[in-house]
């Protein structure tokens, strides 16, 4: 598999990583999409409650387990090992 995705990146041009910047990253770019994380800690449930009774964008997605949602993802445990011995 890493071979393959080695040989992908290497058929990608600048031109490409431009387009694909522009398209999803930058300020006001058509596709862009925004991440946010609330983290409570116990002594906050409060807060939390409150968070929580607000009404959710129509596409959020809510994450109740946290370790479920890393195992599922695609990258979950790349970095086993890494600098510092990170692991996810």
């Amino acid at each position: 598999m890493l071979l393959q995705q080695v040989a992908a990146l290497k058929q990608l041009t600048q031109q490409d990583l431009i387009d694909f910047f522009d398209e999803h990253v930058k300020v006001g770019a058509p596709r862009k999409r925004t991440l946010s994380v609330r983290v409570y800690g116990k002594l906050h449930s409060c807060e939390y409650a409150s968070d929580k009774s607000q009404q959710l964008p129509p596409n959020a997605v809510p994450i109740e387990d946290i370790f479920s949602f890393r195992r599922s993802q695609p990258l979950y445990g790349s970095f086993k090992g890494g600098f510092g011995h990170m692991k996810l």
